[in-house]
């Protein structure tokens, strides 16, 4: 029924609600851009050494020497730029991407901002409060970043367990943040998460919203032009089968 909904908004979005032209809305591009460097640039180098995250790569396949078209071979992973995680990404049995209900990455969007936090600050469910979180919300968390050093990963504030609990027992759609990460890493670090000997303590902020079926957003920009403001959000992956994750095209629309 929501699914029906939304595409009658949207069709009220292009004629308006008479069949007349709808009134001026403005669209926020909440997408970074897809570039050879993107992962140096916001995970670090660490995470192509030691994490054996690839860099992007674009290839030159047709090209207007040869034929009168041209196509680029690109390859991406999953898990950088603005991207969305499916429980496959940190359950061997998760949920993949091709089967995320749609319902939950299109609705009302509300920006949280903690970029006073570091990533000694964690957000705390009593630090939500403030901003009225309703059930079908899709909540956005505008984390303090700080871009990563040679060598070193980059640094933000966090969800804490009890926060993710939080965000299920409110009934939130989907929630996104400016930042390639939502845990706290360096508790990671410290519990040897990526042992696959701990699968099972590993990531419990993304298993406990992902294991809800709440996608997580990773990535998003320009969250400068929508926080304030309620707007509808929309962010569709691509429907890889059985893939962990997607890119996405994230935008928020404006009265």
């Amino acid at each position: 029924m929501r699914r029906t909904v939304w595409i009658v908004m949207l069709s009220v979005f292009v004629t308006g609600a008479q069949g007349k032209p709808a009134r001026q809305k403005r669209i926020v591009d909440l997408t970074d851009t897809i570039r050879v460097g993107l992962v140096k640039e916001t995970l670090g180098e660490a995470m192509i050494v030691k994490g054996g995250i690839h860099e992007v790569r674009f290839e030159p396949e047709m090209n207007f020497r040869e034929t009168t078209g041209r196509s680029t071979y690109m390859s991406i992973s999953t898990q950088i730029g603005t991207h969305m995680d499916a429980g496959a990404h940190v359950e061997p049995e998760g949920w993949p991407i091709d089967q995320v209900d749609l319902d939950h990455v299109m609705g009302p969007g509300v920006v949280v901002d903690f970029r006073a936090k570091t990533a000694a600050d964690p957000v705390n469910p009593s630090d939500l409060e403030k901003y009225k979180i309703r059930a079908g919300d899709i909540v956005i968390f505008y984390f303090h970043y700080e871009t990563p050093k040679p060598g070193e990963l980059y640094s933000q504030s966090y969800l804490t367990d009890e926060t993710a609990q939080y965000l299920v027992a409110k009934g939130v759609r989907c929630i996104g943040s400016n930042t390639p990460g939502i845990e706290n890493y360096k508790r990671g670090v410290a519990n040897h998460w990526t042992d696959p000997a701990n699968q099972k303590i590993a990531w419990p902020v993304h298993k406990t919203l992902l294991g809800n079926h709440i996608p997580i957003i990773e990535g998003l920009v320009n969250l400068d032009a929508v926080i304030g403001k309620r707007f509808q959000f929309i962010g569709l992956p691509l429907k890889i089968a059985g893939a962990d994750g997607s890119p996405i095209r994230a935008i928020a629309i404006l009265e």
